[in-house]
């Protein structure tokens, strides 16, 4: 857990952000708040690419009147990195049978808030991570504070991660995380403060053993999407960037090399 150098700790979502803005300079487009619905494939079973969802479907199915019909995107190579547990990547798997020669994907629920606290509690660049209370022995869960530095707001975000693998069905992990709140020294951290923000994820905890094959006939997997998260260090967007730029190079070498899917 020992990290040298550097470290800075910012907030995921306004890295994306300018992450995408950067990308975009660069002549990529980007669709934000538009999901794809379902892979498409050429007639010899390798990936064409995604269509994605209609968007102003009524409740009913009936087209609103700012309705829009998805489109279909059409590479020679998609790459895949919708996330945890995601739909498109289950389909993959089962369509290439990419889990033939790796151990089952456990999974893990992580609530996160992001509190305003007092200033005399604020401590930019601390971080806490505990392992237990109030979860039982012999269940899985542990939590994290960090302290934002974000202009003159004393920002800190807190979270809890349960284990899905508990045995007990009455666990429920937002009441656990509800009671962890109440311990003296978070309750202390939170006196005074407003929530301003809150999210709930899923997690991928299986480990090494868990990653199944990534390539297949015209795409390949990257990120949360093929488990790259590292459990023991708690960490996972530098994997899921290193792998997204990995897959890159070698996309990129291997259209270059022909004029067919790779």
């Amino acid at each position: 857990m020992h990290n040298p150098g550097s470290n800075y700790i910012v907030r995921l979502g306004h890295l994306v952000r300018w992450l995408g803005e950067q990308a975009e300079e660069a002549g990529v487009e980007v669709y934000p708040g538009i999901a794809a619905s379902e892979v498409l494939y050429h007639s010899d079973g390798s990936v064409k690419g995604v269509a994605t969802v209609d968007q102003g479907i009524a409740k009913d199915g009936s087209p609103k009147a700012g309705f829009a019909r998805g489109m279909e995107l059409h590479a020679r190579l998609t790459l895949f990195g919708e996330g945890c547990h995601g739909s498109l990547t289950k389909s993959l798997f089962h369509q290439f049978n990419l889990r033939h020669s790796c151990q089952p994907q456990t999974y893990g629920l992580g609530l996160k808030e992001l509190w305003e606290v007092e200033p005399a509690k604020h401590f930019p660049g601390h971080i806490e991570h505990t392992i237990g209370w109030p979860a039982p022995n012999d269940m899985y869960a542990g939590s994290f504070t960090y302290h934002l530095k974000e202009g003159d707001t004393p920002l800190v975000a807190i979270g809890y991660v349960v284990g899905l693998d508990y045995k007990n069905a009455y666990v429920s992990p937002y009441q656990e995380f509800q009671m962890w709140k109440h311990h003296p020294h978070i309750s202390r951290l939170l006196e005074g403060g407003r929530r301003v923000g809150y999210g709930a994820r899923a997690l991928n905890e299986g480990g090494l053993q868990s990653i199944p094959q990534l390539a297949f006939p015209g795409g390949a997997l990257i990120g949360c999407a093929a488990g790259f998260m590292n459990v023991p260090k708690i960490k996972g967007t530098h994997t899921a960037m290193k792998s997204g730029m990995l897959a890159a190079e070698c996309a990129f070498e291997a259209l270059s090399q022909t004029s067919s899917n790779a």
